[in-house]
């Protein structure tokens, strides 16, 4: 009896693990550590560390300052680059006043020219009216004084005849002092007509003249154009200047923000919410463009990295879940999703250790981190990962 029960004991086993009815695994088990988005903080520029913010360790946000290079040869760029372009400035100033000055001297030599035109045609306008007024009344004279003149031809013959009767007394003393006074006023009126004509050619002679003086002086107007003329084009000389110096004053502008641009990058700050993994500098030292200065994780944002066996990849999938232990803390549990599936099978990397060690081809598998209590997790630790399986 106590034979049988000894055989049962030791075949129980064996049964059980032969059986179909074994119950499977419910966790597939993945090697692999702890990775996360490594951030590399360096310089683009040289100069010497002179403040440095953050140790190893400590938690910094987004733009936090991390260091500060001093760079004399930059400064000294900048120096330079400011007082060319206030220099520039001034210039661009001294240019607008002179190209100000011509602006307004156009505007009244403009203003001048108006004016003066509108006199000269009005002089001009004038005279020639005075020329023919006084062309009129040298018509009107010259015609009075051929009536006078006629006038005076028919009293001269009548004074010649009656005074030759007067002097045989054929007529009357009163009667030939009659015709006298008449050859008198005839005479007077001859004379005064005579006058009158030659007063009226001297006016139209003088209002020709000034026809000719007024239309000499369009010569000033158009010397004052000319002058206008000559004006303009300085202003446009003046102003495409003016535009060249504004563009040097622009470019020295840029030239100097882009250097303060750059004096800005020697201030180090954080590019994310993270902690400082390395520290890779030291005060006073002198750095060269390119070199790495911080090496930065966001410890809340990191995930388990490992491989799956290829007979094994068609168990995982986006959306399980999980848990991840570490060897510094055996007795806790990290919850991990799956996020990432690799569709390219690769071999197995040297860094990994596998159960299986025949196991060729893997697939690379990621898990988020759900969460990470203290930091305590950090990238590059061992871990092993377990996958919850679905129930068949």
């Amino acid at each position: 009896m106590n034979r049988r029960l000894i055989l049962l004991l030791v075949l129980l086993p064996v049964f059980f693990s032969c059986s179909p009815f074994k119950k499977e695994s419910s966790t597939l088990y993945i090697n692999g550590r702890i990775e996360g988005d490594e951030y590399d903080v360096g310089t683009k520029y040289a100069g010497r560390v002179v403040r440095i913010f953050h140790d190893e360790g400590d938690n910094v946000k987004r733009g936090e300052l991390l260091a500060v290079l001093d760079s004399q040869e930059l400064n000294e760029r900048l120096k330079g680059a400011e007082e060319n372009y206030r220099a520039l400035l001034s210039t661009v100033k001294a240019k607008e006043e002179e190209l100000n000055y011509y602006r307004n001297k156009l505007s009244a030599e403009e203003k001048r020219l108006s004016e003066l035109s509108k006199t000269v045609e009005l002089q001009i306008k004038q005279s020639e009216d005075n020329v023919k007024s006084a062309f009129s009344k040298l018509k009107m004279a010259e015609a009075n004084y051929r009536r006078s003149l006629s006038a005076f031809k028919k009293a001269k013959k009548d004074y010649v005849r009656y005074r030759n009767l007067y002097r045989r007394r054929v007529i009357s003393e009163s009667s030939f002092d009659s015709v006298k006074l008449s050859f008198e006023t005839a005479k007077a009126n001859l004379e005064a007509a005579k006058s009158a004509v030659s007063a009226a050619q001297s006016q139209l002679s003088s209002a020709r003249r000034m026809v000719e003086i007024a239309k000499e002086r369009r010569k000033e107007v158009g010397a004052l154009s000319d002058e206008i003329r000559a004006l303009k084009r300085t202003i446009l000389a003046k102003e495409n200047e003016v535009e060249a110096y504004r563009k040097k004053a622009e470019a020295a502008k840029r030239a100097a923000d882009e250097i303060r641009a750059t004096i800005s990058n020697l201030s180090i700050r954080s590019p994310i919410d993270g902690t400082i993994t390395e520290k890779l500098v030291e005060l006073g030292e002198v750095v060269a463009p390119g070199q790495k200065l911080f090496t930065l994780y966001n410890l809340d944002n990191l995930y388990f990295e490992g491989y799956v066996p290829e007979r094994k990849i068609g168990l995982i999938h986006l959306g399980q879940r999980g848990f991840v232990k570490v060897d510094s803390y055996p007795n806790r549990k990290f919850p991990v999703v799956v996020t990432f599936v690799s569709s390219e099978a690769e071999f197995t990397p040297k860094e990994v250790q596998t159960k299986e060690e025949r196991v060729k081809e893997v697939f690379k598998v990621k898990l988020k981190l759900l969460e990470n209590p203290d930091h305590v997790l950090k990238p590059g630790m061992p871990a092993d990962c377990y996958v919850e399986l679905e129930k068949r």
